[in-house]
């Protein structure tokens, strides 16, 4: 017979694995869609939330929706002087930061040979070197304190194709390797994993839903047949954030309806 604990012995207990309560959770990109969901639905758990976001009127707007106290820090994640200055106004009032969400994106969906080396650069600054600085600051308070859960948020896009996708198709691809660099770097204090969405309800994702040809063509490309629901991220966003993934990092969590594995592109 294999050896087997008693429940009382466990080193996470099951009723504790999926807590988040007290939690101090840094979400970038919390002034509107998912950043936004993830802000509430932790602050529904009990954790102490900081908005982070360059739209002030979006965070006012996301801290008037919480049930408890919520720091809110203006952030442009293009300047590395603001990611530093938001991370140190975070320490200043908590001591600490236990999660972190890097959700900050933009998107320019255009053909390739139409797109602009402006449009593709800028794409670039915010969803692949904003997210590194804010990955970046906000992991060297994680390594110091010896403890940290880090998720960054890729798409369904790091693994499959689609035109008019070029630039942000190449920050996420990359992204996802950032996130694995980074979980060999800081491992074991820090597990640094993504969250790979598909085509999710929120203001990114407008262009698509205004366009009924569009929309028409890409709803059914996963089995779940239809968007998701931004509050559909906040359950794989507290598995990575608590206990009950403390074994995994440099992981990519499909959240996907099942279009990676229906497959393939449109």
């Amino acid at each position: 017979m294999p050896f087997v604990r008693e429940i009382k012995d466990w080193h996470f207990k099951p009723n504790e694995m999926f807590s988040v309560k007290d939690k101090v959770v840094f979400v970038t990109g919390a002034a509107s869609g998912l950043g936004q969901a993830i802000a509430l639905g932790f602050d529904a758990l009990g954790s102490n939330i900081v908005l982070a976001d360059i739209d002030q009127e979006g965070l006012e707007l996301t801290a008037s929706k919480m049930s408890s106290d919520t720091l809110i820090v203006n952030v442009d994640v293009t300047t590395t002087d603001s990611v530093q200055k938001a991370v140190k106004t975070t320490l200043e009032k908590h001591k600490r930061i236990d999660v972190s969400f890097n959700i900050p994106g933009i998107n320019i969906r255009k053909p390739a040979l139409e797109l602009s080396y402006e449009e593709f650069d800028k794409v670039i600054d915010v969803n692949l070197k904003g997210v590194f600085r804010c990955a970046k600051e906000v992991g060297k308070v994680m390594y110091d304190q010896k403890y940290g859960s880090m998720i960054n948020m890729a798409s369904i896009f790091a693994e499959l194709i689609m035109p008019r996708q070029v630039a942000y198709a190449s920050t996420k691809g990359a992204l996802r390797q950032m996130t694995r660099v980074l979980a060999a770097e800081w491992a074991p204090y820090v597990r640094v994993n993504a969250i790979g969405p598909c085509y999710i309800q929120t203001p990114l994702v407008k262009q698509v839903m205004e366009n009924k040809e569009w929309y028409e063509k890409v709803k059914p490309q996963n089995i779940m047949q239809r968007f998701g629901l931004p509050e559909e991220i906040v359950g794989p966003a507290v598995f990575l954030a608590s206990d009950a993934s403390s074994l995994i990092t440099g992981f990519l969590l499909l959240v996907d309806g099942g279009w990676y594995g229906f497959g393939g592109w449109v």
